[in-house]
C-alpha cells in the first residue's frame, strides 16, 4: 500500500547506495547519508525498545478487550517494521565496509529484508485507520457498540488486515522487481501501483474523516466531563502518522510517475522516507505512556499504571460518551 519502492530494484540494494553497479548517478555525500542512516538506527532503536514493551504488556500482563487486539497487532506491526529497517541499513553498512554476499545470495536476503519492511509498513497504516473507525463508531453509536458488534470482530479486521497487507506487499515487491525505478515499468507493475497507490489514498482520507469526527466528539466531551485517554492517545497517533508518514510517501508517488525526477532527490529521500516511517513507528508506544502518565497536565504513575489508563478504559468511554449524551 506504499504505491512505492523505496530504492531502486534492478540492482541489489548494496550496489544502490554504494554507487558499485557502474552507474554515473549522484549520489549525495557519504557524511549525510551516514548522518540520516545514524539517526535512523537511534530512532529505530527506540522503537523497538517501546513497542516490544508495549507487546509484552498487550500480550502477558494486561487483559485484552476490543480495543488492545488492534494495538497489539499494530505494535507487532511496528516492531517488525522497524527490525527491518536496523536490518536493511546494518546490511548496506558491511556492503559500504567490502563485506559482500554473492549475487544470488544479496538478492534473496534484501527481497526477503524488503518484503518483511514493506509488510510491516503496508499493515500498519490499515491497522490504524481501523482503530480510528472503530473508535468513531464507539463515539457515535454507543449502543451497537454494547450490544450488537461481533464478539470477536476485532481479531477478524486484523487477520483480514494481515492477509491484505501480505498480498499487496507481494505484489509490489515481485511483480515490480525488476522496473528500473525511478521509470515506470512494465505495464502490469504500473498498474499494481496505481490500485495500491488508490488503496493507500482511500486509507489516509477515511483516517482523516474518522479523526475529525472523534475529534469533534472530543470536544464536545470534554465541556461535560473528561475525555477518555483512549481518544487522545487515537488522534494523537494519526496526526503523528499524516506529519511523519504522509507527505514523503505522497511524493514518493511523484518520484514514481516522474513528476518529480532527480536522481540525487531519489537517493537522498530512500533515507527520508526510512526516517520518517521510523519515526511514526517508534512514536506510538511513547504517546500511550504519555497520555497515560498525564494526570492534570502532571506526569504520574510507573509505566505499567501509564499503560493500564490507556488500554483499560474500554469502560471509561462508554461512561463518558453515556454522560456526555445524558448531559444533551
Amino acid at each position: 500500500m506504499e504505491g512505492m519502492t523505496t530504492a531502486p530494484s534492478n540492482v541489489t540494494q548494496g550496489e544502490v547506495l554504494n554507487g558499485t553497479n557502474g552507474s554515473s548517478l549522484a549520489v549525495p555525500r557519504t557524511e549525510i547519508l551516514s548522518g540520516l542512516s545514524s539517526i535512523c538506527l537511534l530512532i529505530a532503536f527506540c522503537g523497538l525498545l517501546g513497542n516490544g514493551v508495549v507487546i509484552w504488556f498487550l500480550g502477558f500482563r494486561i487483559p485484552k478487550n476490543k480495543f488492545t487486539v488492534y494495538i497489539l497487532n499494530l505494535a507487532v506491526a511496528d516492531f517488525l517494521f522497524l527490525t527491518s529497517v536496523w536490518a536493511i541499513l546494518i546490511y548496506i553498512l558491511c556492503t559500504r565496509l567490502g563485506h559482500r554476499l554473492p549475487v544470488a545470495q544479496d538478492k534473496i536476503v534484501m527481497n526477503v529484508l524488503w518484503f518483511l519492511n514493506e509488510l510491516g509498513f503496508n499493515v500498519g497504516i490499515p491497522l490504524l485507520m481501523a482503530v480510528s473507525v472503530e473508535r468513531c463508531l464507539c463515539a457515535l453509536h454507543p449502543i451497537w457498540f454494547r450490544c450488537r458488534r461481533p464478539k470477536y470482530q476485532s481479531t477478524i479486521v486484523c487477520i483480514l488486515l494481515w492477509a491484505l497487507s501480505c498480498l499487496v506487499t507481494g505484489l509490489e515487491r515481485f511483480i515490480c522487481k525488476g522496473v528500473e525505478y525511478p521509470k515506470p515499468g512494465s505495464e502490469p507493475c504500473t498498474t499494481v501501483y496505481l490500485v495500491t497507490s488508490t488503496l493507500f489514498l482511500a486509507v489516509i482520507l477515511v483516517m482523516i474523516l474518522s479523526s475529525l469526527i472523534l475529534f469533534i466528539t472530543i470536544q464536545k466531551i470534554s465541556v461535560q466531563c473528561q475525555p477518555s485517554r483512549l481518544y487522545i492517545a487515537i488522534i494523537a497517533s494519526v496526526v503523528v502518522f499524516l506529519i511523519s508518514v504522509v507527505p514523503a510517501r505522497l511524493l514518493g508517488l511523484l518520484i514514481y510517475f516522474q513528476v518529480v525526477s532527480s536522481y540525487f532527490f531519489m537517493y537522498f529521500f530512500f533515507f527520508v522516507i526510512f526516517l520518517t516511517s521510523s519515526l511514526n513507528s517508534a512514536a506510538n508506544p511513547f504517546i500511550y505512556f504519555l497520555v497515560g502518565s498525564l494526570r492534570r497536565w502532571k506526569f504520574s504513575g510507573s509505566l505499567s499504571v501509564a499503560l493500564q489508563r490507556v488500554f483499560n478504559d474500554e469502560t471509561n468511554i462508554r461512561t463518558t460518551v453515556g454522560n456526555y449524551r445524558d448531559h444533551t
